[in-house]
């Protein structure tokens, strides 16, 4: 096996976040070895041994905020964990879902949005986009009339649905789109749509 050069490939010492694939909480970890043979890609890393106890042959996402310069990004990789040690997981299969440049989110489709919540009126929208950072409404020939801070329910899959609150922050293609960004998000509600949104990068098996 050798040193893995993508340009994908995590170096020794990158912290990155691993969150299982089944649910539950994400752990904090370090990236301590990255390396392949042909298109098999096997990562080593280092947590606390209650994670590494949680995790030891699930099925789960690693995830990765960079930087390129002042640009931030975000990488997702998926593979399988097996404890090697108390506080080392091999993880084998590694596969990359996603890599987004200038985002610290990934985002993916499969939602639809009540907005508002309270006395006015509310309407059903379908998400283009969501992300634990905003979301992007699909408005078709209607038009954006619920003010420039929002409460909204966030209907999942798995009939799971989350409220959150959401601030304007610019309508596209001509107004038939709203892009809105999450304000103070409970970590509960971001894991929910964290899971959700993985799960539609997942490859299936």
């Amino acid at each position: 096996m050798t040193e893995n050069d993508d340009q994908h490939g995590l170096a020794s010492g990158r912290r990155v976040s691993l969150l299982p694939r089944a649910g539950g909480p994400a752990y904090p970890a370090v990236v301590r070895a990255w390396v392949a043979a042909g298109d098999q890609v096997v990562a080593r890393v280092e947590a606390e041994p209650p994670a590494v106890t949680a995790l030891d042959h699930h099925q789960l996402w690693l995830s990765t905020v960079t930087r390129s310069g002042e640009e931030p990004g975000v990488t997702i990789f998926a593979g399988r964990a097996r404890a090697l040690e108390p506080t080392v997981l091999d993880l084998d299969g590694v596969v990359l879902l996603a890599h987004e440049a200038r985002r610290r989110a990934v985002r993916g489709p499969g939602a639809t949005v009540t907005v508002p919540l309270g006395n006015r009126p509310q309407q059903s929208l379908r998400a283009l986009d969501l992300s634990r950072g905003g979301v992007r409404l699909l408005l078709g020939d209607g038009a954006w009339n619920h003010g420039t801070k929002v409460d909204m329910e966030v209907h999942l899959d798995d009939r799971v649905t989350v409220t959150a609150s959401a601030r304007l922050l610019r309508l596209d293609d001509d107004g038939r789109s709203a892009v809105l960004g999450f304000v103070g998000l409970p970590e509960s509600a971001a894991l929910a749509i964290d899971h959700h949104v993985l799960g539609h990068l997942s490859k299936p098996g």
